[in-house]
């Protein structure tokens, strides 16, 4: 069945769309690349678009430079990212996709090995590096992004590249929990669905495949959740000493914060994973209309409004109560 109903795009996004196509199309090569510590957002993302050109006959590469989540590896494409460009690869285009900056893909290729660069991004801190940035902070993901310069291409997409960009919508969603699902995320995953992916098959590979020692984790951070600020701030800390108990991976924590803001009337959770003595890695969650992003700012983090992290280079007890701190002077003293 035919979907009508269209995404909204404003006039300035639709002219940056159009200058995309053309890039594309006039272009041989191609450089596409997500952000370090890939999701499927940007690996979802990545894969659509290098599948895509590869069918419109032009020389595709897509890289990262960090390892691939196990969960995503059900992607089609997936074995065939590289880490690296070779210093002497020249490419007609780079697609970047979901990077605050060039930097953030890691060190993987130099601007000048490139002619043209597009930058696509759903971040709310952000710059513009590209010689296109179709950068829209509102769109729930940058899947979503990828699916409106496809349908302007009117490109028909195979289930398998419908299945990676349903995977950056759905993640970058949190399964459409999280404040930035909107009307248009539904509208773009019902298109997806029309192309015969297997909805609940995706969830399952994403969402119910953990291993025995992922979910002991899981037991082990519940077990010492915290709340503060009469139960406006809930936070989970894994130190060092809990892997040492159970043979994990540093990737199956990423989904731990999620269960502070599961606690009635919790507004802000956080997740502090030591490092090591002086190293705290901070992740924080927030609900409705209270910044995060700004916070983790202060100390040259990213994210999104409602979801940022950042790296203190401070010992975990120091580094709860200077974030502690922070988000006592931020709540309202009826709040605290």
């Amino acid at each position: 069945m035919e979907i009508s109903e269209r995404i909204k795009i404003n006039m300035s996004d639709f002219k940056k769309i159009s200058e995309i196509s053309k890039i594309i199309e006039y272009s041989e090569t191609f450089f596409v690349a997500g952000h370090i510590k890939p999701d499927g957002d940007s690996l979802g993302s990545a894969l659509a678009l290098a599948s895509v050109l590869k069918r419109f006959g032009k020389k595709v590469c897509v890289y990262c430079c960090d390892e691939i989540p196990d969960f995503l590896r059900f992607l089609k494409g997936i074995d065939e990212i590289k880490r690296i460009a070779k210093k002497n690869d020249v490419f007609d285009c780079a697609i970047i996709l979901e990077s605050i900056d060039f930097s953030r893909m890691g060190d993987i290729i130099n601007p000048g090995q490139v002619k043209r660069i597009i930058n696509i991004d759903h971040h709310l801190a952000h710059t513009n590096f590209g010689d296109v940035n179709y950068v829209v902070p509102s769109s729930s993901s940058t899947a979503e992004l990828v699916l409106n310069v496809l349908e302007y291409m009117k490109v028909e997409l195979t289930k398998n590249e419908a299945e990676s960009l349903y995977t950056g919508v759905l993640i970058d969603t949190g399964r459409f929990q999280q404040i930035n699902t909107t009307p248009d995320s539904h509208i773009a995953c019902a298109k997806l669905m029309r192309f015969g992916i297997d909805v609940n098959d995706i969830y399952k590979r994403i969402y119910a495949n953990s291993s025995v020692d992922t979910l002991k984790l899981h037991g082990l951070a519940l077990c010492g959740i915290e709340t503060i600020f009469n139960n406006h701030v809930s936070y989970i800390v894994l130190k060092k000493s809990m892997f040492k108990k159970i043979v994990s991976r540093d990737l199956d924590t990423d989904d731990i914060i999620n269960y502070t803001l599961k606690i009635k009337g919790v507004r802000i959770g956080c997740l502090f994973r030591e490092i090591d003595k002086k190293i705290t890695r901070i992740s924080c969650r927030s609900v409705k209309d209270f910044n995060v992003l700004e916070i983790m700012r202060r100390f040259g983090g990213g994210g999104h409004k409602n979801a940022a992290g950042c790296i203190i280079k401070s010992g975990i007890n120091d580094s709860i109560k200077l974030i502690s701190d922070i988000l006592k002077e931020r709540l309202n003293d009826d709040d605290i």
